[in-house]
């Protein structure tokens, strides 16, 4: 749009991004920003090639499947808190796909 986005930068840089420089890959024939505060890095059309260390990545995938068991978990548990003795319900955590045929 022609501005930096520099509240979204600055943000992914605190967290623990590292913006690529075309120097570390040369002859690729990436494109680069030549212009402005972010020059030399690789980039397009306002876009940033970015990096995260692999630990901090791990960090943030394990908190995410982390947090998402747990609302799995809340939802299991007010199912069966909500069923009643003459209709039970059977949670069968097990999924199949089949393709087409019978």
């Amino acid at each position: 749009m022609g501005f930096d986005d520099t509240k979204n930068i600055a943000g992914k840089l605190r967290s623990g991004y590292v913006l690529v420089m075309a120097s570390e890959y040369k002859n690729t024939g990436y494109p680069v920003v030549q212009t402005g505060k972010h020059k030399g890095v690789i980039g397009v059309g306002g876009l940033l090639l970015a990096r995260i260390p692999n630990e901090i990545a791990e960090a943030r995938q394990k908190y995410y499947a982390d947090k998402a068991r747990e609302r799995d978990d809340a939802v299991k548990s007010d199912l069966l808190k909500d069923q009643h003795p003459s209709m039970p319900i059977s949670y069968d955590s097990r999924s199949s796909k089949s393709f087409g045929g019978k």
